[in-house]
């Protein structure tokens, strides 16, 4: 499954049980909120619950928005690989 399969998953969840029209201001302090959980976060279990619920608000987001997030995860490796692995062994 791509990014872009699960933004569709979390819209489609979020339709089905009604619980659409936070503004992404509301969901970035949701998101502000679970951030506080995480660094809270003592043991992995805790951890991977944290890193689920971010992720989830991030997939709202992006569905809200209709972001292709395969497309920007491309974008960004590639920007990442020229800043980082390209610009190391040139030096």
């Amino acid at each position: 499954m791509g990014l872009n399969d699960y933004r569709d998953e979390a819209g489609a969840f979020l339709r089905a049980i009604g619980a659409q029209g936070e503004t992404t201001e509301e969901l970035i302090g949701m998101l502000t909120g679970e951030f506080e959980l995480l660094k809270n976060a003592n043991e992995p279990d805790g951890l991977r619950h944290q890193i689920y619920d971010m992720l989830f608000i991030l997939f709202e987001i992006a569905s809200q928005h209709e972001f292709d997030l395969d497309g920007e995860w491309e974008t960004g490796r590639e920007r990442k690989l020229r800043k980082y692995i390209d610009g190391v062994s040139r030096q």
